[in-house]
């Protein structure tokens, strides 16, 4: 073997170990999102959220990369409800049409794959989770997590009923002049796209005043991808290959 092709041989090498180095570098990335913090008593409907919204940690993706949803948990408040055979239907919206609502109605995304009887078997501030098999969401993007019962699908989607389910919610503070004020808050004040609701207004959901905020968690994972790792791999390779005289 001749001295140039034994070269070539160890920079491959060392090459190669570089690659597994760096792809253990970019293993997945587990990260949440939410608001934990307030023990307001409510019985909720909805709560508005986004995978791009205070990550942590942050999982280094840019707008419109996929992540995958993996649990979604509520956290049970003081308050009783009726509710029963409980799942988490996510839309791309938490203000979608309540008219007809189905899993065939627009922004559908997914159901979760868990069903919780009932919340009575919770204590106050125990989370109520759902789980999800890495439902693909879009980073950047906004969804709502619905409390719903879910019928049976006789062609055109299975029915979705909301229901309103024991949760916490974040506190109101006066901010001065009894101006009140929901804090901390998920997303900011006034941000709309990110609230709660315990109530609906004709097909839609009425968000707390202020867009204050059911306490959730999201929890969810990035994935790097691998086309920029190959592109990699391709031209250190080209720039490894001998010269010819």
């Amino acid at each position: 073997m001749s001295p140039r092709s034994s070269s070539l041989l160890l920079s491959l090498a060392t090459f190669g170990s570089v690659l597994l180095v760096g792809s253990s570098a970019l293993a997945d990335t587990v990260f949440t999102t939410g608001e934990t913090n307030g023990g307001n008593w409510q019985t909720l409907y909805v709560q508005g959220f986004s995978p791009s919204v205070a990550p942590n940690p942050n999982p280094g993706v840019g707008a419109g990369a996929t992540v995958f949803l993996n649990q979604f948990d509520f956290y049970k408040s003081g308050t009783a409800d009726t509710a029963v055979n409980i799942q988490l239907a996510i839309f791309n919206t938490m203000y979608p049409n309540l008219a007809g609502l189905s899993t065939a109605s627009p922004g559908f995304i997914g159901l979760s794959t868990n069903i919780i009887p009932t919340t009575a078997v919770f204590a106050t501030g125990q989370p109520e989770s759902f789980a999800f098999n890495n439902l693909p969401l879009i980073f950047g993007n906004n969804y709502g997590a619905l409390f719903v019962n879910v019928g049976v699908d006789i062609g055109g989607g299975a029915p979705l009923t909301p229901i309103r389910v024991s949760a916490l919610a974040e506190n109101y503070i006066d901010s001065g002049g009894g101006v009140f004020i929901p804090s901390p808050n998920y997303g900011g004040i006034d941000v709309f796209p990110y609230a709660t609701s315990n109530f609906i207004n004709g097909n839609f959901f009425s968000a707390f005043s202020r867009a204050g905020d059911a306490l959730f968690t999201a929890t969810l994972t990035a994935v790097p991808e691998p086309a920029s790792l190959a592109l990699l791999g391709f031209s250190s390779f080209a720039l490894l290959r001998p010269r010819r005289k």
